[in-house]
């Protein structure tokens, strides 16, 4: 036999060991067509390289899966990439004629605090999770930028008062806002409501404005500050003594009953079910009852700004204070703090512990002191 012939027949036949090789120990070449599909290789179905109680041998090799993180805003975990972007925040009318609310039901973080009027407002932060209808979206107040600039939140509005223009352009870069005002494209009204009710946006939408505005572009880190500190499972969570709380109502000051706030703990969940002035709130976009795995009364003094023409109010969002943590049908008394207006704000026990929360959407109230609360 030519010499040519037989170097050519050894090197085909030590280029077949080498792929079965492969083949076998996991690393499958992907052949034409992709897995599933005529001509593909669909990995883990070959009877031939399984081995049955060798977890290390051919054959048991999982399909990749997508890496997880968990959210650092209400601790689930989600797909990394899902977390890779910057917060946004959306302020949320809380009118009678704005209820119910759409988007809610998705959020990560809520925070409820008055505005003028003995009204309440939500700021609502979206990460990993997607809603296309987001609203009644309403004006921008200043300490509501205390709670977003921390966490490097975008936050979506319709308007605002002086003092947060004002502070939109004093604290530049941090303050980053999509104002419908001067973005409208990242915004839609309803038809089944009146103005102002009807104003809608949702997170694809208000993504690409961020994009558009140049803010992921100026972020420095991949990752979003811990909004608080969360247990990788809800039975790993060490909860600091308190007392059987399964209900709670809270009535916000200055308020009538529209602004009574409850909520009923269900220990089949572990989850806070919520109700306002008596009736269950449910985001219509989905359909789901309002709920949070933790609630916490924060305690903030405020005062009307003098010679405000609107009785618009003044927070003191920094330095520290009382709380009171509802988590896992208990209570228990904690602290807050923030040292400065772009400091996330931190929760402890009574000893200075920092606490840890099960993993799920946290509601902050935000009240005065001395709220009346019942619980039982």
């Amino acid at each position: 036999m030519n010499r040519g012939v037989v170097v050519l027949v050894v090197l085909c036949l030590l280029t077949g060991v080498v792929l079965g090789g492969v083949a076998a120990g996991g690393c499958r070449p992907q052949l034409a067509g992709g897995p599933g599909e005529p001509g593909g290789d669909s990995p883990g179905t070959d009877p031939e390289t399984t081995e049955p109680g060798d977890p290390g041998g051919p054959g048991t090799t999982e399909p990749p899966t997508e890496d997880t993180l968990p959210c650092p805003l209400c601790g689930e975990k989600v797909a990394e990439a899902a977390v890779l972007h910057r917060p946004l925040a959306v302020v949320i009318d809380n009118l009678a004629a704005a209820r119910p609310q759409s988007g809610l039901s998705d959020a990560c973080l809520v925070y409820e605090l008055l505005v003028e009027g003995g009204i309440t407002r939500f700021v609502v932060f979206f990460l990993h999770n997607e809603s296309a209808a987001i609203g009644p979206v309403r004006s921008l107040r200043p300490y509501f930028l205390d709670l977003t600039m921390p966490l490097g939140a975008v936050v979506a509005h319709s308007g605002g008062s002086p003092g947060a223009f004002k502070d939109l352009e004093d604290l530049k870069p941090t303050a980053m806002h999509i104002d419908e005002m001067s973005y409208s494209s990242a915004f839609w009204r309803s038809n089944t409501r009146r103005v102002p009710h009807n104003l809608y946006t949702g997170t694809s939408l208000l993504r690409e404005a961020s994009r558009s505005l140049g803010y992921e572009g100026r972020r420095l880190s991949t990752t979003t500050p811990l909004a608080f500190n969360f247990a990788p499972e809800p039975d790993k969570v060490a909860l600091p003594a308190g007392q059987s709380v399964t209900h709670l109502t809270l009535h916000y000051s200055a308020s009538g009953g529209g602004y009574s706030v409850t909520y009923d703990y269900d220990s089949d969940t572990g989850e806070w079910m919520r109700y306002v002035g008596g009736a269950a709130q449910a985001d219509p976009a989905t359909g789901r009852q309002l709920r949070a795995a933790t609630v916490i009364v924060q305690y903030v003094t405020s005062r009307v700004i003098t010679g405000d023409p609107e009785g618009r109010l003044e927070f003191s969002m920094t330095g520290s204070g009382d709380a009171t943590v509802f988590c896992q049908g208990r209570s228990f008394r904690a602290k807050w703090s923030k040292p400065a207006r772009t400091s996330v704000l931190s929760y402890t026990d009574l000893a200075g512990n920092p606490l840890t929360l099960p993993p799920g959407p946290v509601w902050v109230l935000v009240a005065s002191p001395g709220t009346w609360i019942e619980t039982q």
